[in-house]
């Protein structure tokens, strides 16, 4: 049985990344050679494969049974089950029909975005170079066992956690569990710190990450549960799910028709027992009133809303993949965002330059080497800058990483910082190997973090002005030609360590003496771009001539030859900046959380507006006296939010504190957890292993569909497959149009239950037979009701409609629409009594008399009242579509559901009435014309009655 807990340890004692490597394998039972089979088999009896654990959850069985946990599914349960005991086998069969429709719907909606779920979700790599007995061997990495040496390579995935025995140059994309896009660079040594952080374990390698460059051979310490990757999974399936805002309204709801339906069933019973009526027909009138007011209809018009809504969110790229969590997104108060790959691009780019002492821009999207340069806002041709082709030669040539075309899409091969530089340089120049041509290289100094610079040395014909000078340090001019080959030192680091190695600068066809003047200039510049969080590097050269091959090396990074800088970022999508602004319009908080540098955050953050420049957070003191700067600082890193207690948390975010940096997995739990602790609904974004928890702990975790980990879009209950913030957006105002349009049902259907139970109320107080039997109530809620339901949940968006209305904050019945309900529901049962009578009267029926309930005039006259009652619904659906619009305002077209829905529940009437089948099972028959008279009346009264109030409505 293998535990849930991290190879690294506890805090209170030596951790892995405190031993050398003679401590660590001795700890494991293994060698530089790695295990032999047999020590490998005993331990894979002990620890158990190298593979993440899941719950066993009942999968389809625990889907099938949610579709029944619902407080009106319990009522027509319960329904069905009396029917059945007391014979009434129709009805206990038409109640069968809606819930299983109900549960057939929910089911399937929610199957079917599983099945989508799994068909995008990426495939991890199944093989490792292991060492057995000093044998290097491909195996399946579900048998890697603690104690195994595996080596790895650029491109190769980690299949367990381990401990660096020997590295080259290695750096690993650490992206799932940091969230940031530089590749780290890791290296064999040992750590004398203890409690380091997680960030900055940089001798170890863990289960999950890919291997950017270089290479190297681990000692696994960890597999399956017990690495990093299985303890995040863990606490994942540990966190539990609350109820959504529509959930804990409809179980208000279905409380207080159950309330309704028992207390009215219970005054029949006392009633009729008082009237001296048999108990079995007591019962059946108690029953048929109690059902009157169940929306036996409303389950299943809600789920196939939420299953259109699931449709409607997958245009806009949103893969719902819970019926429910379609409504949720129209709750949402707050969205915490990732700045990567969700804000930003997770794509590197250059977008400025600095040449000849002047600041250049360049534009494009993405890897693809298609963009435009600029000077000062104005585009330029970028063939007639000097000594832009040498700044590209110098960065392409000094560079290990490449770029390649995948389909119709380019990504990067190696470093995303270099790769960054050879899409630049295509942008300039898109003949393929154009800087390669007629290079030979000779040598390199490779880059390391300690000198922060790279060197190549090549054998270089091509045409530019190297430097050269006398043995009086004077600069003059040269020319290197394909007649002159040169060998040349091209060399790329950091700004800050490039400027002291550097004597000369180049500026347009001169080289010049790099003094301090010209220096301090260029450090300026290095500054303003890394305040606005661009990663900067600079790029010099040198003539190796006149020096024997063997100095090359020490010569290579001397007395340069400035050239320039390129700065890059990650860079903000498209269309961020106006979904961050909507949020505002729609009253929604968008919270940044990111595992990157306050600067850099910062820098997004204003780029895409979602603080402004400058800007300070609100005063918390009462005095007025300003505070101290961090306390205004809109960016808030871990360290800080440690030492905030969650109310002074909650208040510095509705404050306006809306930047998190340097934040770790469980803070960002925590901050979930806080936000919904003071009743926000949140959304969260997330795509690495580490932020499975707080994907689950929100009432939406959004998952990215792109970059997103199996883990994360598992914890999610929805997923983005473009992986774009303004598509969560989408989601919200399409969230919300179904709330709307589940009020609009709710209204219609329950509208429907009125009119049915004041019809037989109206009839208990007039001493006349029950005007409509319980069989044709279910008749209209099943029959000609449904369809309209439906089609009140394709409402296009309304205009008008109040986009600081949170569903979570509104009710779904508001006293408002109780109110039209019971008017609507009086005129409805009036215009069915009045049918009901006058049809009675007609056939020879007289007030006290006894009447036959299989008799024809009964049932003729109850089928008039059935007609009332379905017209005067369609008369309502009209009029639902909007509670304040008339149908003439939003048009009568626009929702051309609702106008199918009237003709083939009119349909559905006249086949009622005149299909023997049904007249029989139903207790129907035709009606005459004059009934349709009554119909037709009814129909008009309820329609005007709505055009009267909502004109009345829009003048107040």
């Amino acid at each position: 049985m293998q535990k849930h807990t991290s190879a690294l340890g506890g805090k209170n004692k030596k951790q892995i990344y405190n031993l050398s490597p003679e401590e660590v394998l001795k700890k494991f039972g293994s060698n530089q050679d790695g295990l032999n089979e047999d020590e490998a088999k005993k331990k894979l009896q002990e620890f158990g494969e190298n593979k993440i654990a899941k719950k066993q959850n009942w999968k389809w069985l625990r889907l099938i049974l949610a579709q029944f946990n619902d407080a009106l599914v319990w009522i027509l349960l319960v329904a069905a089950g009396l029917a059945l005991v007391f014979a009434e086998y129709r009805d206990a069969t038409i109640i069968g029909i809606i819930i299983m429709l109900n549960a057939t719907v929910g089911f399937f909606q929610e199957f079917k975005a599983d099945r989508v779920l799994e068909s995008i979700k990426k495939l991890t790599a199944s093989f490792a170079l292991v060492f057995r007995s000093g044998e290097k061997k491909q195996l399946d990495t579900k048998l890697i066992v603690p104690g195994d040496v595996i080596f790895i390579a650029a491109g190769d995935s980690i299949a367990a956690d381990g401990y660096l025995l020997e590295s080259y140059d290695l750096k690993v994309n650490s992206f799932i569990f940091t969230g940031e896009s530089k590749p780290k660079r890791k290296e064999a040594k040992v750590l004398e710190e203890n409690n380091v952080a997680f960030t900055d374990i940089d001798n170890m390698v863990f289960m999950g990450e890919t291997v950017a460059t270089g290479e190297a051979r681990f000692l696994v310490t960890g597999t399956g549960m017990n690495t990093e990757l299985g303890r995040i999974a863990h606490l994942t399936q540990e966190v539990e799910t609350d109820l959504t805002p529509l959930q804990k309204q409809m179980r208000t709801l279905g409380r207080d028709v159950t309330i309704i339906s028992v207390f009215i069933g219970i005054v029949v019973l006392i009633a009729g027992q008082y009237f001296k009526m048999s108990l079995y027909q007591n019962f059946l009138f108690a029953l048929a009133l109690g059902v009157s007011v169940v929306p036996e209809g409303l389950p299943a018009a809600i789920s196939v809303a939420l299953s259109f809504g699931m449709k409607r969110l997958i245009k806009e790229n949103v893969l719902a993949k819970k019926l429910n969590a379609v409504e949720t997104l129209g709750s949402v108060s707050m969205i915490c965002t990732d700045k990567t790959g969700t804000i930003t691009r997770n794509e590197l780019a250059v977008t400025k330059i600095v040449i000849n002492g002047e600041i250049l821009e360049i534009d494009g999207a993405g890897y693809e080497p298609i963009g435009n340069f600029y000077r000062e806002k104005e585009k330029i041709d970028q063939k007639g800058v000097a000594n832009l082709e040498l700044l590209f030669r110098v960065g392409t040539l000094c560079n290990d990483a490449s770029l390649a075309k995948d389909g119709s899409k380019y990504k990067i091969i190696g470093d995303p910082t270099e790769g960054a530089i050879i899409v630049a340089g295509q942008k300039y120049n898109k003949t393929k190997r154009f800087y390669e041509r007629g290079e030979k290289k000779i040598n390199e100094n490779p880059f390391s973090s300690e000198r922060m610079r790279m060197s190549v040395i090549y054998s270089s014909p091509t045409t530019f002005l190297c430097n050269s000078w006398s043995s009086s340090g004077v600069a003059s001019e040269k020319v290197v030609g394909d007649k002159n080959s040169k060998t040349i030192s091209y060399v790329k680091g950091s700004p800050d360590v490039m400027i002291d190695l550097c004597n000369f600068i180049k500026i347009g066809e001169s080289i010049l003496p790099f003094n301090e003047e010209e220096k301090n200039k260029a450090r300026a510049m290095y500054n303003q771009m890394s305040g606005e969080a661009l990663r900067v590097l600079a790029f010099a050269y040198r003539d190796l001539g006149g020096f024997a091959e063997n100095k090359y090396l020490v010569e290579a990074e001397k007395g340069l030859v400035w050239v320039g800088m390129m700065a890059m970022i990650d860079p903000p999508r498209a269309n961020v900046g106006n979904a961050i602004a909507e949020c505002r319009n729609l009253g929604i908080g968008v919270v940044m959380i990111t595992g990157d540098y306050e600067i850099t955050a910062r820098a997004i953050a204003e780029n895409v507006g979602l603080i402004k420049h400058n800007l300070k957070l609100k005063s918390e003191s009462d005095s007025g006296a300003p505070e101290s700067d961090s306390d205004l600082s809109l960016v808030i890193n871990g360290k800080t939010l440690d030492t905030l207690k969650d109310k002074e948390l909650y208040q510095k975010i509705k404050n306006g504190a809306c930047v998190f940096a340097r934040i770790a997995p469980e803070q960002k739990l925590r901050i979930a957890t806080v936000l919904k602790k003071y009743g926000e609904v949140i959304a969260m974004t997330g795509d690495g292993v580490n932020d499975a928890p707080a994907l689950k702990k929100a009432d939406i975790g959004v998952a990215m569909g792109i970059i997103g980990t199996d883990v994360s879009k598992e914890a999610a209950s929805m997923i983005l497959m473009d992986d774009n913030f303004a598509s969560i957006v989408k989601g919200v105002r399409t969230g919300r149009t179904i709330f709307q349009n589940l009020k609009k049902f709710v209204h219609y259907v329950f509208t429907a239950n009125a009119g049915e139970l004041f019809t037989v109320i109206f009839g208990v107080l007039l001493h006349i037979p029950s005007p409509i039997s319980a069989i044709q109530i279910l008749a209209i809620d099943l029959g000609t009701d449904i369809f309209p339901s439906f089609a009140l949940g394709l409402e296009p968006e309304e205009p008008g409609v109040s986009k600081l209305d949170l569903n979570s904050r509104g009710s779904i019945m508001s006293l408002g629409g109780f109110r039209r309900i019971i008017y609507l529901g009086i005129i409805m049962a009036t215009g069915a009594v009045a049918a009901f009578l006058w049809s009675m009267l007609r056939g020879g029926w007289h007030f006290g008399h006894s009447f036959s309930a299989d008799g024809i005039l009964y049932l003729k006259s109850t089928t008039a009242a059935y007609a009332v009652l379905s017209m005067t619904q369609m008369a309502n659906l009209l009029q639902a579509r909007s509670e304040k619009l008339s149908p003439f305002q939003l048009g009568f077209f626009k929702n051309k559901y609702a106008i199918g829905a009237i003709g083939i529940s009119m349909a559905i009437l006249c086949m009622f009435m005149y299909v023997p089948f049904f007249q029989v099972y139903l207790h129907m028959l035709p009606i005459d014309w004059m009934d349709w008279l009554v119909v037709a009346g009814s129909f008009l009264a309820v329609f005007l009655w709505e055009e009267v109030r909502k004109e009345e409505l829009q003048k107040s």
